[in-house]
């Protein structure tokens, strides 16, 4: 019996996957997260809690921003050390603005994110329009949580299964 359940659990935490915990996080962004602006910048500022991965004639850090007609508005990108900045075109129609980001740090970690916040020109102010924005969404860990511990419980109930059927 107890090398049976020595086994059980050698087995399950051989077959717990390792989750890989990112290393770097979106620490502050300008425009912020779920903020209303009313002027619109000329580009988009993204700091992260590492310094970012930078490959001489490869673009590994990448940003995409789109406005509340689904129109692309991302331009160019540079990375210095941890911040990441993004040009953007001219905006001319009022509300969310999603901003996705995959970045890779300088240990290699990938991290994909995005954020929203709202672009409500001067000329409409007067106007009120809700809007919804979602929530920001830092990288896959959480599904790599969910996927771990579902894998886990489901080679225990097994085990178990084997466990109980023996016996008898």
């Amino acid at each position: 019996m107890k090398k049976f359940l020595a086994a059980v659990l050698s087995m399950a935490f051989l077959a717990m996957p390792q989750i890989a915990q990112a290393h770097t996080t979106l620490i502050s962004s300008d425009p912020s997260h779920d903020t209303t602006i009313q002027s619109w910048p000329d580009h988009l500022t993204l700091t992260f809690g590492e310094p970012l991965q930078v490959l001489a004639g490869a673009q590994i850090n990448k940003v995409s921003v789109t406005n509340a007609n689904a129109q692309s508005l991302e331009g160019s990108t540079t990375v210095e050390g941890s911040v990441l900045t993004v040009a953007v075109s001219p905006n001319d129609v009022d509300g969310p603005v999603l901003v996705n980001y995959r970045i890779a740090a300088a240990d290699g970690h990938v991290l994909d994110g995005e954020y929203s916040f709202i672009y409500k020109s001067q000329e409409n102010s007067a106007v009120a329009t809700p809007y919804t924005t979602q929530q920001p969404h830092h990288g896959s860990q959480k599904n790599l949580a969910q996927i771990a511990t579902s894998t886990t419980l489901i080679v225990f109930g097994l085990l178990f299964g084997i466990f109980i059927y023996r016996r008898k």
